[in-house]
C-alpha cells in the first residue's frame, strides 16, 4: 500500500510540474492553433487524411489551452489567465464553426465523376442485409459483398474465395472514370485481415468496416474494389475486383 501511494505522489508531482511549465508556454498553443485551422480550412476537400490530422493537432491544442489556464489561475496569473480565456472562447467558436462546415460543406466529387451510361454496376447491400445470402460458389462475381453500414461512405464487407495459403488479404479502391486512388492509405489499413489459408472455398474477412471519405451523402460515383492478397513473402497479387455505386461520408 505505501508504494501504491509513492507512485501516486510521484505521479502527481510530475503532472503537476508537466502543467506549470504548460503554462509557462501557453501562449505558444494558440498559434498552433491557428497554424492547423489554416491547414485544415486549405485541406478539407482534397486531403481528408491531412484534414483528420490537422483537426486531431488542433484539438490537442485546445485541450492543453484549458489545462494551461487552470495552472495560470494556481499561478494568479491574472493578465496571463484573461488573455488565454479570450482565446479559449474564439477558439471554441472556431471548432464549432469547423464543426459546421465538415459537416455540411459539400464536395461535388460525384457530379465531377458521373457515373457512365453503359457501366454495369452493383449496389451496396441494406446495413441489415446478410452478406452470405448471395454467395455462390459457382459464380466468382458474388464473393466479395458489401453493405451500408451505420451512415452514408461507411461500408462492410465480406469475401469468399477458393484455396489460399496464409497471408493478409485487403481492399483497394478507384473511381472509375480517372482511376482515382479513394482513401488509399485509411482504405488499406481499416480492411486488413489476416487469413490462416485454406484448401477449400471459406469465408476469409467477414464484415469489416471501411470508410470512403470522397464525395458527399447521397450523391453516387462509380468505384472500383479490388480485392487483394499478400503472401507471407511479402509477395501482391489482384484477386478479384467489383465496381459498385458509393457515396463519400461527410464527417
Amino acid at each position: 500500500m505505501g508504494q501504491l501511494s509513492e507512485i501516486i505522489k510521484r505521479v502527481y508531482k510530475l503532472l503537476y510540474k508537466a502543467g506549470y511549465y504548460l503554462s509557462l508556454v501557453w501562449f505558444l498553443l494558440p498559434i498552433v492553433s491557428i497554424y492547423c485551422f489554416r491547414g485544415i480550412w486549405l485541406n478539407m476537400d482534397d486531403s481528408p487524411a491531412k484534414t483528420d490530422f490537422f483537426l486531431a493537432i488542433y484539438l490537442w491544442a485546445f485541450l492543453l489551452l484549458i489545462i494551461a489556464a487552470l495552472f495560470l489561475l494556481i499561478r494568479r496569473k491574472a493578465v496571463q489567465l484573461c488573455i488565454a480565456a479570450f482565446g479559449m472562447v474564439i477558439q471554441f467558436l472556431a471548432t464549432a464553426f469547423l464543426g459546421l462546415v465538415l459537416q455540411s460543406a459539400p464536395t461535388g466529387f460525384a457530379e465531377e465523376h458521373p457515373i457512365p451510361e453503359d457501366l454495369k454496376y452493383h449496389t451496396p447491400k441494406d446495413d441489415d442485409a446478410n452478406l452470405e445470402e448471395e454467395v455462390n460458389v459457382s459464380d466468382s462475381t458474388t464473393w466479395l459483398q458489401m453493405r451500408n453500414a451505420f451512415q452514408g461512405g461507411i461500408y462492410e464487407y465480406s469475401f469468399f474465395y477458393p484455396q489460399l495459403p496464409e497471408g493478409t488479404i485487403f481492399l483497394r479502391c478507384y473511381e472509375v472514370t480517372e482511376n482515382l486512388p479513394l482513401s488509399e492509405k485509411s482504405i488499406k489499413k481499416a480492411t486488413t485481415q489476416k487469413t490462416e489459408g485454406s484448401d477449400k472455398f471459406t469465408c476469409h474477412v467477414n464484415s469489416k468496416r471501411f470508410t470512403i471519405y470522397e464525395g458527399d451523402w447521397g450523391e453516387y460515383y462509380a468505384a472500383r474494389i479490388e480485392v487483394w492478397f499478400k503472401d507471407s513473402n511479402g509477395k501482391e497479387r489482384k484477386l478479384m475486383e467489383k465496381v459498385y455505386a458509393v457515396e463519400g461520408w461527410m464527417r
